[in-house]
């Protein structure tokens, strides 16, 4: 047995991680690929975590010639993180070219990634699970918006990483619905997604598998934005405000609430089919009843930076801790023999 750091083993010769990534490249914008991507540190990060925990890393950029490095370095299984190069169901690029070859992939599968993109299914799914969301509205190019009460949250219907979302996706009147919709048509060539804005509070969930369990509960704190600014996660408060005071984790919260945060994280984590890790957005409506907004099967994990290694870290899992958990549910269940000590 080779010995490990932190007490690990496995058995046998290393367990080969392959790193599946997209790089990003430039400044990136609102409104382009870029912003999914990830940078340089949060490769080397990930890669670097791999490694201490005991495999060997090769590091598969998810191009056009994903499925050519594959093949070149064989490895056991697929670290995934990569966002993909076009088309609506683009995460779910790397899990199918894996399943194509035989390698089993951390996160979510085919079906799951494909879903969760497109937010108007993913909402679809949800409800008839039972799992409360907004009302929503799918807007296809040219179609005009609902007539549907006010406000109005209007966002890409097939975008992730807040791509498209701006102080203008919440619409308080029908001129700002119908520009807001005709913006994400022209910009995006896609749907618009409406929703009824939920005025409440706004909360993330991290969920881990095998066993299925959430993270310590993080919340946007919309009071430390500057005056005039909405309530609203937008891209540039992704970018902008990533200090301390603008999040509290775990929030200032009754019991009952903590609980049914984590109870329909875990049902939405279940409905769309995830698997290994995702994190859930929620937001509460005018009565303090939670509803969820979206499922990312694929979030981030640039560390001190992305919320779900910060929820981590508040639950005592280090960036390793993290991304060693994350590489255990999937070879669990992909039934490697490989496996982390205590």
């Amino acid at each position: 047995m080779q010995e490990l750091p932190q007490g690990r083993q496995i058995p046998g010769p290393m367990l080969r991680v392959g790193l599946a990534f997209n790089l990003r490249r430039g400044v990136p914008s609102a409104d382009t690929l870029q912003a999914e991507y990830d940078p340089p540190a949060t490769v080397d990060a990930i890669a670097a975590a791999l490694a201490a925990g005991g495999t060997t890393v090769s590091r598969l950029e998810a191009d056009d010639a994903f499925a050519e490095r594959m093949r070149a370095n064989s490895p056991d299984i697929v670290f995934n993180i990569a966002e993909g190069l076009r088309g609506a169901s683009r995460e779910a690029h790397v899990p199918a070219i894996c399943e194509m070859l035989g390698v089993p992939c951390t996160g979510s599968g085919v079906l799951a990634q494909a879903a969760c993109q497109d937010k108007p299914f993913a909402l679809t799914v949800l409800r008839s699970a039972g799992v409360p969301t907004a009302r929503f509205w799918e807007v296809p190019i040219g179609a005009s918006p609902p007539a549907a009460h006010l406000p109005l949250f209007v966002k890409p219907a097939r975008q992730g990483s807040s791509m498209g979302v701006t102080e203008g996706s919440l619409c308080r009147t029908r001129a700002q619905v119908a520009a807001q919709v005709r913006d994400i048509h022209e910009r995006f060539g896609e749907p618009a997604l409406v929703e009824s804005f939920l005025p409440g509070r706004e909360f993330t969930v991290g969920v881990l598998d095998r066993p299925l369990r959430t993270l310590p509960i993080r919340e946007i704190n919309f009071a430390e934005v500057p005056a005039g600014y909405p309530p609203v996660y937008t891209y540039k408060f992704k970018k902008e405000w990533d200090e301390d005071r603008f999040f509290t984790c775990p929030p200032d919260i009754a019991p009952a609430l903590s609980a049914r945060l984590e109870a329909l994280a875990t049902g939405a984590f279940r409905a769309l089919r995830c698997v290994d890790v995702a994190r859930v957005d929620l937001r509460c409506d005018a009565a303090g009843m939670p509803a969820v907004l979206e499922v990312n099967p694929l979030p981030g994990l640039s560390p001190g930076f992305s919320d779900l290694p910060c929820m981590a870290t508040v639950g005592g899992l280090s960036f390793q801790d993290l991304v060693l958990a994350i590489l255990d549910a999937a070879c669990q269940r992909s039934g490697l023999d490989w496996r982390r000590g205590a």
